[in-house]
């Protein structure tokens, strides 16, 4: 038997050998090959296209100096060309202290003219007066998940840079959608594109999250908005206003969804609260129980959802924020359990940025309200707190901050609360009564 064991086993060596070595030959083969393809099509879609491709410059107009830089290319032939609506919002809200121009790759530089924006997808169109070639074609249809795409743009006023990296398709966590792209995106390739193996624009340069993780705008959102654009026959006029109602018409859509569902619910101690209600939320949780030294127990869940549309460095909308929290005094007694309480209670922000100048003051209403929706269990006593500051540009938008929690208990309490960032008060008001409805203590 230890005889024909070890011919067998001299057997399998001698036919591994070969074996090996074909396989090596084939990765030293294979493996350059590819590199060399991917490198070869970066150069030859670099060459091809960076004549199209510019720097968008912001410029104080008063120090004549750079305030702001990002990319854009051109998508059609009488100089119109695409970036993103955050690379030029400064010039947008302020025209009187900043105005546009681009650098292209061969160093002409000249103004350049907002026509339109689409602030839901971080886009902008902006007129050049005279003509600029290459005109880059937009792809007719998403490309398929895992084939190699190429970004462009100008990081960090460094010059024309090509990133590679995988197209992997619509991220499916994000209302507004858009595309997952492995690459390292960096400041200033922000509204540059990027382009498939045979130069067409599947997406415009939009984020990173690091680490190899880059997001694109879907080339059909600037199909869009270069169709509304030539069927206006005109640049906007109004751009605030134009911001205004793609907001008002964004909300709309967005919370008529979510009001139709039926919300799922998760038990959080003796309470239900609201579940993930779309792939676009993202819930997390904790709690101390197994802490030997803590004083009270405290379970909490946290929802947010994954967009934030930008409107400016310092203030961002479209967020949707759940906050719930079930506490036991176990080792406090009533009045230390209260204070801690109290202080949670009042600690609560909103869960979005925003200054003075973009916002009003909170104005807020507060009640009791007596809540119970299961038969047989008596009713619990609550204090519901409503707050909302308007948006000072944005007629009928507001933030809203929804907080609610019992008082009816000296040993135990839940508290619910949201956030609604860029929200009508309709809106606001259906979503307050359904969250209540939902979210209780049982």
């Amino acid at each position: 038997m230890s005889t024909h064991k070890n011919i067998l086993q001299d057997g399998a060596d001698r036919l591994r050998a070969p074996v090996a070595a074909l396989l090596l030959m084939a990765l030293l083969v294979c493996w350059p090959t590819s590199s060399w393809a991917q490198s070869d099509s970066a150069r030859t879609l670099f060459a091809d296209n960076k004549a199209g491709i510019l720097q968008i410059r912001i410029i104080d107009i008063t120090s004549g100096s750079k305030s702001a830089i990002g990319s854009g290319f051109v998508v059609n032939e009488t100089g119109l060309i695409a970036t993103n609506y955050h690379v030029v919002q400064m010039a947008a809200s302020k025209p009187e202290q900043y105005r546009i121009e681009y650098l292209s790759a061969s160093g002409t530089s000249n103004s350049l003219i907002l026509v339109d924006v689409d602030v839901i997808n971080d886009l902008a169109l902006v007129q050049a007066t005279g003509q600029i070639t290459p005109v880059l074609p937009l792809a007719a249809a998403e490309p398929p998940i895992g084939v190699p795409v190429y970004a462009l743009g100008n990081p960090l006023d460094l010059g024309m840079t090509v990133v590679p990296g995988t197209y992997n398709g619509i991220n499916r966590t994000s209302y507004h959608p858009r595309v997952h792209f492995t690459g390292s995106l960096n400041s200033g390739m922000s509204g540059g594109p990027t382009l498939n193996q045979v130069g067409e624009v599947v997406g415009i340069n939009v984020s990173t999250a690091g680490n190899q993780v880059s997001f694109l705008v879907p080339v059909t959102a600037l199909q869009q908005l270069i169709a509304e654009h030539q069927l206006r026959g005109q640049g906007v006029k109004n751009i605030r206003q134009r911001i205004g109602q793609q907001l008002i018409a964004d909300q709309q859509k967005k919370f008529a969804q979510l009001l139709a569902l039926d919300w799922p619910t998760i038990a959080l101690g003796e309470a239900l609260v609201v579940n993930e209600l779309s792939p676009f939320f993202r819930c997390w949780g904790g709690s101390n129980s197994s802490s030997d030294t803590a004083q009270l127990l405290n379970a909490d869940r946290t929802c947010r959802s994954e967009d934030n549309i930008y409107l400016n460095a310092k203030f961002n909308s479209g967020v949707i924020e759940h906050q719930f929290f079930w506490l036991e005094a176990d080792k406090l007694n009533q009045l230390q359990f209260y204070a801690y309480y109290q202080r949670l209670f009042s600690d609560f922000a909103p869960g979005n940025k925003a200054r003075e100048k973009d916002v009003s003051d909170y104005q807020c209403d507060s009640e009791f309200v007596a809540v119970n929706n299961v038969e047989a269990q008596p009713e619990r006593k609550t204090k519901a707190v409503f707050c909302a500051r308007a948006y000072k540009d944005y007629p009928q938008l507001y933030d809203v901050l929804f907080l609610q929690g019992t008082v009816d208990d000296s040993r135990a309490a839940f508290i619910s609360h949201f956030t609604l960032a860029g929200v009508s008060r309709e809106n606001a008001k259906a979503y307050a009564r359904k969250f209540m409805e939902v979210a209780q203590w049982q």
